[in-house]
């Protein structure tokens, strides 16, 4: 637990601040010692807004509840008050930050936002409450660098999923902003990997996070956790760059795996994954992770991890032998889709045009179908000349290339809607072979018809 020492200087805001709000509202400050703790704990809280009324209204009620939450802190006394008075607290000073312009009477309040913030933690330890005040920290530019660290590490990686969105896309901004940016010299690798590190992690949490919000058609928390994603994926790039930066990274990281079985897989995934984002397969890094992991475990996504690898090292028959082998050892499992496709798209630049259909064929889920139905299509277009007794005929299966573009445009790909279509027969072909648009043409080699058009 972080040891909280509440300065000198945070008891004068406070103060400062209450005086401010007693004088501004026409109530004098009191002797303590006649209050009684239990009226003024019951009047701060009856004085805090239960409805929304106009501004004026709200600040005069804010300025009310501040007025005797500071006048419980002296009738009660420091070590007679619980988490849920420093929680309001907090709360009232928030929207007294709202109503205020005045920098002096500004400052006061933030710091007793700070006040309340580090006076619960010594009552109660949540660790949602910590990371809260890390955010608090770096939201209002704190360059105590080493205690929002510190604040996050012992809140984020307890509450793991749990963590608000907020709070972690918060973190990742002080890893990058705070933390990389003020690095110097040797340091700022360090910071790199740090960096690196902590986005495995938090993408872990995130995930899970989602998978939970859809799970329970819980809309704003699927949003949410989409924005944090989408967060952690744009800043990662300032970091890593390109490859050359990734494999420089993890090539130490090699030497520095860990020890115990589980945790050393789970570190190489993630490793190769990140390479995989970042079109790595090529490098010799990625493919010395790869022989790590199916040291390990020769499991589908080992298999896979190695056919990305050789793949992109032109090895394609050693390529297309570990996508199948991934391809069998996943069965109908979560990544069935991805590594058919996979394969697929391996097949079709090494011109095995019908393999490469047939795979395409067998991706059902609506993830990756849209990509599936492209590769069939570039297929059909790509054999076109060498398919049908004519040149009608041949020209005619770009008309069915292109009907498999659209399907894949409304499955999410991107793609032209016009593709292929420069190639298919023109008014005169169609003239010439006795044909008329609209009607129906049967595209021989792939058992399938196609419209005149």
């Amino acid at each position: 637990m972080i040891k909280i020492n509440i300065e000198m200087k945070i008891k004068k805001s406070i103060i400062l601040a209450v005086l401010t709000l007693f004088t501004s509202i026409g109530v004098s400050a009191q002797d303590g010692a006649g209050d009684d703790c239990a009226k003024f704990r019951s009047l701060y809280f009856q004085y805090i807004p239960q409805t929304t009324t106009d501004d004026e209204s709200m600040r005069k009620q804010y300025r009310d509840a501040a007025n005797f939450w500071a006048q419980a802190i002296t009738a009660c006394g420091m070590e007679n008050l619980d988490a849920k008075f420093f929680y309001n607290g907090k709360y009232i000073y928030n929207n007294l930050v709202k109503y205020t312009e005045d920098s002096v009477q500004l400052k006061n309040f933030n710091d007793t936002i700070v006040f309340c913030f580090e006076s619960r933690m010594k009552v109660e330890n949540d660790p949602s409450w910590t990371a809260d005040y890390a955010t608090y920290l770096v939201g209002q530019g704190s360059t105590d660098y080493d205690k929002i660290d510190q604040l996050y590490k012992e809140s984020i990686h307890k509450l793991k999923s749990e963590s608000s969105a907020t709070d972690i896309m918060y973190y990742f901004k002080h890893l990058i902003m705070n933390k990389f940016n003020s690095a110097k010299g040797d340091e700022k690798e360090v910071a790199r990997t740090e960096v690196i590190d902590e986005y495995i992690v938090l993408s872990e949490y995130v995930s899970e996070a989602h998978k939970k919000a859809k799970a329970e058609a819980n809309e704003n928390s699927v949003a949410r956790s989409a924005q944090a994603r989408d967060y952690l994926d744009k800043y990662f790039l300032l970091i890593a760059k390109d490859c050359d930066i990734l494999t420089e990274v993890f090539a130490k990281k090699l030497a520095t795996l860990p020890q115990e079985k589980a945790e050393k897989l789970a570190k190489v995934n993630s490793y190769l994954g990140l390479m995989d984002q970042k079109q790595c397969q090529s490098t010799a890094v990625y493919g010395q992770f790869v022989d790590t992991l199916i040291l390990l475990e020769p499991t589908a996504d080992a298999y896979y991890f190695g056919a990305s690898y050789a793949s992109s090292n032109g090895n394609s028959s050693k390529a297309f032998k570990y996508y199948e082998k991934a391809v069998e050892m996943e069965g109908d499992g979560p990544n069935k889709d991805k590594y058919l496709l996979s394969l697929a798209n391996a097949q079709y630049k090494a011109g095995s045009y019908k393999s490469a259909y047939n795979t395409a064929k067998k991706i059902n889920g609506d993830e990756f179908k849209g990509d599936a139905l492209l590769i069939c299509a570039n297929v059909i277009a790509a054999t076109a000349n060498d398919c049908g007794d004519t040149t009608f005929d041949r020209k005619a299966n770009n008309w069915l290339a292109n009907d498999y573009v659209n399907r894949a445009i409304s499955a999410g790909a991107s793609a032209s809607s016009g593709k292929f279509l420069d190639r298919a027969p023109d008014t005169g072909d169609i003239f010439e072979a006795g044909k008329a648009k609209g009607g129906s043409h049967l595209c021989a080699c792939w058992g399938e018809s196609t419209t005149i058009r």
